[in-house]
C-alpha cells in the first residue's frame, strides 16, 4: 500500500446537514423503513459463512465466554489503502490519491467523499468528516497516531471488546482492525498523510449490516479526544452533524434485544 504523499483532495469544510421539511420527512420514512426489517436481518447481515476466530491478543477478559461461538468478521474491500479516488467536486469530477469513500449505510466515516451534500445524500446517510489536523510541532504526525492507537482500550463505550490489531504501519499509511465482542465483526479503521496543510486522512468502517449501533463514532471520538490533548484540532462527531447515522443508530439499540448493545455511549 502506498503511501499518499501526493493526495490533492479539494479543500473544504464540511457543513452541517440541514434538512427541508420534505426531505427531512423523506430520510424520516427511509429511516423507518430500514427499521422495520433490521431486526430480523441483523441475523444474517455477514458476507459468507460463519467461521471461527480467534480474538486479538488484547481482547477483554469477557471475550472468553464467547470464544466457542461462530465468528462473522466479513471480508475487507478490495480497495482499502491510498489509492486514485474519483469524487464529484463543486463543478467536475476530482480524481485524486486518497481513502476509500464509504457505502451509504450508517455505519461508516471518511475524510473521502464528494463535495456537495446533496450528491452524498444521494447514496445514503452523509458521512463525510473533515480531515485531522495535527500540530505543526508534530514532525511525524502518523507516528503519533499510532501510539495513541496502541493505548487504545478495548471495551471503552462499550465497544471493540475483542481487541484491536495494526495490520499495516508506515510513514504514509496505518490500517487497523478492531473487533466486536460476541459476533467477531471486524472494522477497518485507516489513516493517510499527505492531506492538506499536512492533515491526515481518516476511514472508520464496518464491514457487514445496515447500522454500527454508533460503534465507528464511538471509537473514532475516543481517539480523537485523546490527540486533542495533544494539540491536534479535530471535529467530534455528534448527533447535530450526522442526524441521520445516531437516529438510526439510537433506533436499532432500542429494538435490539442484546443487553450490551443497548449500553453503547453513543453521544
Amino acid at each position: 500500500l502506498a503511501p499518499a504523499a501526493s493526495y490533492l483532495p479539494p479543500t473544504r469544510s464540511v457543513p452541517r446537514m440541514r434538512l427541508s421539511c420534505s426531505a427531512a420527512s423523506t430520510h424520516a420514512s427511509s429511516r423507518r423503513q430500514v427499521l422495520t426489517w433490521m431486526p430480523a436481518s441483523l441475523a444474517a447481515i455477514a458476507l459468507g459463512s460463519p467461521e471461527r476466530a480467534e480474538a486479538f491478543d488484547n481482547a477483554i477478559p469477557e471475550y472468553s465466554k464467547y470464544a466457542d461461538k461462530p465468528k462473522r468478521r466479513g471480508s475487507p474491500p478490495k480497495d482499502l489503502g491510498v489509492l486514485k479516488r474519483s469524487i464529484e467536486g463543486e463543478d467536475d469530477p476530482v480524481t485524486f490519491l486518497g481513502l476509500r469513500t464509504c457505502d451509504g449505510n450508517p455505519h461508516c466515516f471518511s475524510t473521502t467523499d464528494d463535495v456537495a451534500l446533496e450528491d452524498r445524500t444521494q447514496k445514503g446517510v452523509d458521512s463525510l468528516i473533515n480531515p485531522w489536523t495535527p500540530p505543526a510541532s508534530d514532525a511525524t504526525p502518523l507516528r503519533t497516531l499510532a501510539n495513541i492507537v496502541r493505548e487504545y482500550r478495548p471495551g471503552q463505550g462499550f465497544v471493540d471488546g475483542g481487541g484491536f490489531k495494526i495490520m499495516t504501519e508506515n510513514d504514509g499509511y496505518l490500517y487497523v482492525q478492531f473487533e466486536s465482542l460476541k459476533k467477531g465483526f471486524i472494522d477497518d479503521v485507516e489513516f493517510a498523510s499527505g492531506g492538506p496543510d499536512g492533515s491526515i486522512q481518516v476511514r472508520s468502517s464496518s464491514r457487514v449490516g445496515v447500522t454500527d449501533f454508533g460503534v465507528n463514532a464511538i471509537r473514532l471520538n475516543a481517539i480523537a479526544s485523546a490527540l486533542r490533548e495533544q494539540g491536534w484540532k479535530i471535529d467530534e462527531i455528534t448527533p447535530t452533524r450526522f442526524l441521520d447515522y445516531f437516529e438510526v443508530a439510537n433506533d436499532a439499540r432500542d429494538a435490539t434485544f442484546d443487553e450490551d448493545r443497548r449500553k453503547l455511549e453513543a453521544p
